[in-house]
């Protein structure tokens, strides 16, 4: 572990500024909220700390966007109350286009935020407010809150869905290591039906942000239902992380298809992510995002100017297997274009000059062995991703990538079939102090942060043997 002065010289002498990923310059940010889109805009809220760059003092920022990608940041949609019901945490939104709650007076269409207050003494509640121009302000309902605390520490995070067949609205809300599951037919009166999660799915660590919602299945045109839920800590590399289960919702109570735990993403930074409501297609694809971070160190990364960024924005479909459903996450946006089109010869052994933000594609192919993507710097600084046949398995190590402290330090190990070694695509979004990983259009994904001194400016391939291809290399330059 580097000593404390290494770790400021580090942070003078570079920036980790993202370009092309979500952040609020001079601020902490975490969890994404309240997700809707609306009239060709995509509204973000999130939790905000307006006076510092370590947690605290939550607020609900808002930034909107029309292609994912570009961001404007729009004033504080909802403030703390820290005399009265308390800070603003987690939670969701939803276009009422029926105005169910019966805010909007002269035609207009209520967004309708649900979000966790905790006062002073850390009772957590459920609380709501209303929005009448399209999400540019927020009024609180004056009878707040709309679900009180059960008797748990533990109680928060609320994110609703719109259930068609019984024409009424269905709000999840962890509860410890569990989720309770409401209903209402107007957004303000909330009656438990059920719960879910007992001896089921990852317990490592406290439930958080859920998100419970259908998706048609193309193959099948089937319709399931998915949760999803982050966890922390317990999660596959350490720390917080996001599990997610396939079931059936009967109106009462969801059934996962089984036991198996599946994860959203095997990194160590993606987390507390949740779905956009309404989005075009959304009966088939949902576009999800999350923090890009893990409690395990996110109040002492040493980007000083700034804390918290989003992953990239991820499209969610629903794939058949033999037996069971699972879930494809690529990335939903492409950046912006100056493509160089490489074709590498391993042979040569000769690095590739990469920029400081880009994405890459490739096509691997191993039948035995391995095969290695390795970015360095002038520093001797190096994030090695690794694909082994042998072993079937992914590493993605970043213990010499820079900066180590505070739990940083450490390596990313995910599973491989046999069957995906031999045809593995590979689609990487490299940005100033993150790598995200996409296999197999988005069946597994590896997020991590890093923080190296200077930027990684060469890639090297290196492989065990003769017997693993690396073809259809394409590099993308980030360009606004």
């Amino acid at each position: 572990m580097q000593s404390s002065t290494k770790q400021n010289d580090l942070i003078e002498q570079r920036s980790w500024t993202p370009q092309y990923h979500f952040y609020k310059p001079n601020h902490w940010i975490n969890d994404p909220n309240g997700l809707f889109y609306l009239n060709g805009t995509y509204h973000l809220f999130f939790q905000l700390n307006p006076d510092d760059v370590v947690w605290g003092n939550m607020h609900w920022g808002h930034a909107t966007s029309d292609d994912l990608i570009n961001w404007q940041h729009q004033p504080i949609a909802l403030y703390a109350e820290p005399e009265g019901l308390g800070y603003i945490f987690s939670g969701g939104a939803i276009v009422d286009k029926n105005n169910t709650s019966g805010f909007a007076k002269n035609g207009e269409t209520p967004i309708v935020a649900t979000f966790t207050q905790q006062s002073k003494d850390e009772t957590q509640v459920q609380s709501i407010a209303y929005s009448l121009d399209e999400g540019k302000s927020f009024t609180v309902y004056d009878q707040n809150p709309v679900i009180p605390n059960p008797g748990l520490k533990d109680f928060r995070d609320p994110k609703v869905t719109w259930y068609e067949k019984g024409q009424f609205w269905i709000k999840t809300v962890v509860a410890g290591q569990c989720i309770h599951i409401y209903k209402s037919n107007d957004l303000k009166t909330w009656h438990k039906l059920s719960e879910f999660g007992h001896k089921i799915g990852a317990h490592g660590g406290v439930w958080e942000c859920p998100d419970l919602f259908p998706l048609i299945c193309s193959d099948t045109d089937t319709e399931r239902w998915v949760l999803i839920i982050s966890i922390n800590p317990g999660g596959p590399n350490g720390g917080s992380a996001t599990q997610y289960f396939i079931g059936d919702f009967d109106g009462e109570k969801f059934v996962s298809q089984d036991e198996q735990i599946r994860w959203l993403d095997y990194g160590t930074d993606c987390y507390a992510g949740i779905t956009w409501d309404n989005t075009p297609n959304i009966k088939h694809s949902r576009t999800y995002i999350a923090w890009m971070s893990n409690w395990q160190y996110a109040n002492n990364t040493p980007d000083n100017t700034w804390r918290g960024a989003m992953t990239l924005p991820r499209t969610m479909y629903l794939k058949k297997a033999e037996q069971s459903y699972y879930l494809l996450t690529p990335s939903a946006v492409k950046l912006p274009q100056d493509t160089v089109r490489l074709q590498y010869c391993l042979s040569k052994e000769q690095p590739i000059s990469v920029p400081e933000a880009y994405s890459l594609e490739c096509d691997i192919s191993l039948t035995q062995g391995n095969i290695a993507l390795v970015w360095k710097n002038d520093c001797n600084e190096q994030f090695r991703l690794e694909i082994d046949a042998d072993t079937q398995s992914v590493t993605a190590d970043r213990t010499k990538a820079g900066f180590t402290d505070k739990g940083f330090d450490s390596v990313i190990k995910m599973p491989l079939s046999k069957h995906e070694c031999t045809n593995l695509q590979l689609e990487i979004f490299v940005d100033e102090c993150s790598i995200e990983l996409f296999f197999n259009n988005g069946a597994h994904c590896i997020t991590a942060l890093v923080f190296p001194k200077q930027a990684f400016s060469q890639l090297h391939i290196d492989q065990s043997s003769k017997k693993e291809s690396l073809e259809n290399l394409k590099i993308t330059k980030y360009t606004k």
